[in-house]
């Protein structure tokens, strides 16, 4: 049995908490209320949230952290604070301080007193008209990676959002997510406009030496579609794909990617999936659906309902151990 949360972003939405049984079967079974969830992240015993608008004077984002046992009771740990930016859509945790990136307003937060901003434009009229800053993660040696799909740039930071290294993609690409190997050697980024991911020798300090780059789609697609979330199993990266409506896996050798298989997501607007074990769950956003599929064969184990599911959000297994944190219940 695994235990997940899923972002529901809308305003009577929240975080859902779901279990998902050993032969696919996912089932909710709480939820911690919140106000247009964009994403979460679990860490040491404590579920990170960014709300997309709370305070409808500024427009900014907002965090909040939540403490939470194993049996789903949960507590929040303080007030919201401020992204210091309108549309936080990624937040990561580096040495207990939280950092946000905020789309529409080109920015990157260390929440809650130091805001970096971005400048320029790309090749888009309409999505890179501005800087959009959309992920940001810690690399494996503690530099700051973030991507901005509006400049068409990887952009790395020390702690203190000091800017350290930049790298440059093609123009129009969009990127948008990163992904590391197990081994930190090697950095995916899936870039939404182009859809396609690029392979990096991830050579520190914020530095890349381009590999390869593959496209996310069938060669014979030609709709339109845009390349959303990205995870890495062993040899494997996967992408999904919104408008395609797919998963592609691709296998990732020493330089360079093969586009191996696309997996159905079985709804429409796959924006985010996490790998469990041998299963796939995908949050489909415009179909207000989350699948559970099959890895390998993409066949559909279970489905469950929710409005417009944006994150999954996996618990790990040592969850089990933390310390009772209250006694509140979703």
């Amino acid at each position: 049995m695994n235990t997940l949360y899923i972002s529901s972003c809308v305003r009577d939405g929240g975080l859902y908490r779901c279990e998902l049984t050993e032969d696919g079967a996912l089932r909710s079974c709480g939820v911690i209320p919140a106000d247009r969830p964009m994403y979460a992240i679990w860490q040491d015993g404590i579920l990170y949230v960014l709300e997309r608008e709370p305070d409808a004077e500024t427009h900014e984002s907002a965090l909040r952290r939540f403490a939470v046992r194993p049996d789903g009771a949960y507590r929040e740990l303080d007030f919201r604070q401020s992204t210091r930016g309108v549309c936080a859509p990624h937040l990561c945790v580096k040495d207990g301080a939280v950092y946000a990136v905020n789309y529409l307003s080109g920015s990157v937060c260390r929440i809650p007193d130091i805001v970096a901003q971005h400048q320029g434009s790309s090749v888009h009229p309409t999505r890179q008209e501005a800087p959009h800053p959309h992920f940001i993660m810690e690399a494996p040696d503690g530099v700051l990676l973030v991507t901005d799909l509006g400049l068409d740039r990887i952009v790395a930071y020390d702690a203190e959002l000091n800017r350290i290294a930049e790298t440059a993609l093609r123009p129009g690409s969009g990127p948008r997510h990163l992904a590391f190997s197990s081994d930190g050697k090697t950095v995916f980024c899936v870039s939404e406009l182009s859809s396609t991911v690029c392979m990096y020798r991830y050579d520190g300090a914020g530095r890349m030496t381009l590999l390869d780059e593959q496209s996310t789609l069938p060669k014979d697609y030609a709709g339109e579609s845009t390349a959303a979330a990205i995870r890495v199993d062993g040899e494997r990266v996967y992408v999904s794909n919104r408008g395609h409506d797919s998963i592609a896996c691709l296998r990732a050798e020493e330089d360079a990617l093969v586009s191996e298989r696309f997996l159905p997501c079985h709804g429409t607007g796959p924006r985010d999936f996490d790998i469990v074990g041998d299963k796939i769950v995908c949050t489909n956003e415009t179909s207000d659906s989350v699948t559970v599929l099959d890895k390998q064969t993409g066949k559909l184990l279970s489905a469950l309902c929710l409005p417009r599911p944006l994150c999954v959000t996996v618990l790990p297994p040592e969850r089990r151990q933390m310390e009772s944190v209250g006694s509140q219940t979703p």
